[in-house]
């Protein structure tokens, strides 16, 4: 079966009818490739109404987050933490998985919510990249700069380490530079150091939010 018929059996005929996904030119609902790290399976994210799903979007709404493939579906929730199942089920191709991605979805299920989200960096040189309205203080930056280095995987036995760098904060206001420890057992569970920040202030400016 497609994936996407199997999250609609999952989700059920009524609710279906409340969600609004978003589709491709050609219709299709497709994966999100940004949050899709393996190669067993994709993450889909379906949007309905208000209070419908776990993560709620502003000034309204709310999305639910999938692994598929053509055998099951996972929907993957906040309190639930049934991406460490997934992350258990990965485990062995973990160190193949781009470190940007995987730290994308991960850090949806233990960051602080929407008032408290990540962007995760490559390296020091996203930062100058990140688009026009984020205005670098130059200041900040050149004290940061040796600590930033780039978010990679690391192994060691039964435990897998990603060293993920990431703009932390409200919505696009997100001027929090830091390092982020995730640590995955074999087993899929997830723990998370403290977080080291590296600066606070790392724009100037930032674009405004709009609804």
């Amino acid at each position: 079966m497609k994936p996407i018929d199997l999250i609609k059996d999952d989700i059920g005929e009524e609710a279906w009818g409340e969600c609004n996904p978003q589709t491709s030119a050609s219709g299709e609902i497709e994966p999100v490739a940004e949050l899709s790290p393996f190669s067993t399976s994709k993450t889909y994210v379906i949007h309905g109404r208000t209070r419908q799903f776990d993560f709620p979007t502003l000034p309204r709404g709310s999305y639910c987050v999938y692994d598929a493939n053509g055998q099951r579906v996972i929907r993957l929730t906040r309190a639930g933490k049934e991406i460490e199942s997934v992350l258990g089920e990965n485990w062995t191709r973990l160190p193949n998985c781009d470190p940007v991605v995987l730290s994308r979805l991960i850090l949806m299920f233990f960051d602080g919510g929407i008032r408290s989200s990540h962007r995760v960096l490559q390296s020091s040189g996203s930062l100058r990249s990140h688009g026009e309205q984020y205005v670098l203080n130059e200041k900040e930056f050149g004290k940061a700069e040796p600590f930033i280095e780039a978010t990679r995987i690391i192994v060691e036995d039964d435990l897998l380490t990603i060293r993920a760098v990431t703009l932390c904060g409200w919505m696009h206001d997100k001027r929090n530079l830091g390092v982020e420890h995730i640590r995955i057992s074999r087993s899929g569970d997830v723990a998370l150091d403290a977080r080291n920040v590296l600066s606070k202030k790392i724009f100037k400016s930032v674009p405004a939010i709009r609804y």
